[in-house]
């Protein structure tokens, strides 16, 4: 199921961390939009090779009016 993917892919990996040192966002600058970025880089191929599907966007949420939707490339 897609929330066990996000958790083991993506929200273990970096909730509660130092993003300017972790390997998740290793390469770019953490901000909102790269870590959007990167979730997506990370997701995408998951959710197409083993559920045939495409990903349509990925929205990280800072704050109620602070977040980033990012629909790949």
């Amino acid at each position: 199921d897609l929330s066990q993917i996000i958790k083991r892919e993506i929200s273990i990996k970096i909730d509660h961390s130092y993003l300017n040192e972790n390997p998740f966002m290793l390469g770019m600058m953490p901000s909102t939009e790269n870590v959007a970025k990167r979730a997506w880089e990370v997701l995408e191929p998951i959710i197409n090779e083993n559920y045939n599907a495409t990903l349509h966007c990925v929205k990280v949420i800072e704050t109620p009016n602070h977040y980033v939707e990012y629909f790949g490339e």
